[in-house]
């Protein structure tokens, strides 16, 4: 599955990862329900009254709607946008899972600009999962996610430069980053270090 941003992009001289952490921090997203199976909503909600970026509104309020209905029986909400789940079927903003935890996370991208589009990756031949990091990958990747440069980063683990160099080339050529910012946005997307 694919995670497309539908935004503007950050200005050139914004720190990619200041401008995340400042949206991500004051972030509150309005969620609706729209679904059939009367257990998965109650547990939804129960969940969503814990979080602090996500509360319940109308169907016609919120950023983003949960509903379980097919296409033919669900109406676009007012203003909103549609998160289909439990569907066989792809599309745009369509999750096969009933797992809590995953519709509430692709609610939140979902309501923050993001599309999910299972049949853009499979197209893009990028089906597989991202690679996983080493243990040093990791730590080198939160000192990125931070705005670390390789001197901060070497600093920082006690390695020389060419090495903090050398994990952040390794990191970029994995998860097939462009660069570093590029590199913070996939590590702070897939959830691949805790902030």
């Amino acid at each position: 599955m694919a995670v497309h941003w539908n935004s503007t992009s950050l200005s050139g001289n914004a720190r990619g990862t200041e401008a995340a952490r400042a949206v991500l921090s004051t972030a509150r997203y309005a969620i609706g329900f729209d679904l059939l199976d009367v257990g998965l909503e109650q547990v939804l909600r129960a969940i969503v009254q814990g979080r602090h970026d996500l509360y319940e509104a109308d169907s016609d309020e919120a950023a983003v709607v949960i509903t379980d209905r097919t296409p033919s029986d669900a109406g676009v909400p007012g203003g909103g946008r549609l998160l289909r789940v439990g569907a066989e079927q792809g599309g745009r903003n369509v999750l096969d899972s009933l797992d809590p935890g995953l519709i509430l996370s692709a609610a939140t991208l979902v309501a923050a600009g993001y599309a999910l589009d299972r049949e853009r990756m499979a197209a893009d031949g990028q089906g597989g999962a991202l690679p996983r990091l080493s243990q040093r990958e990791r730590q080198v990747a939160v000192l990125l996610v931070d705005g670390a440069s390789n001197k901060l980063i070497a600093r920082g683990l006690d390695i020389s430069v060419h090495t903090a160099k050398f994990h952040v080339t390794a990191i970029l050529d994995k998860l097939g980053a462009r660069n570093r910012a590029d590199a913070v946005s996939i590590i702070l997307r897939e959830g691949l270090v805790s902030i």
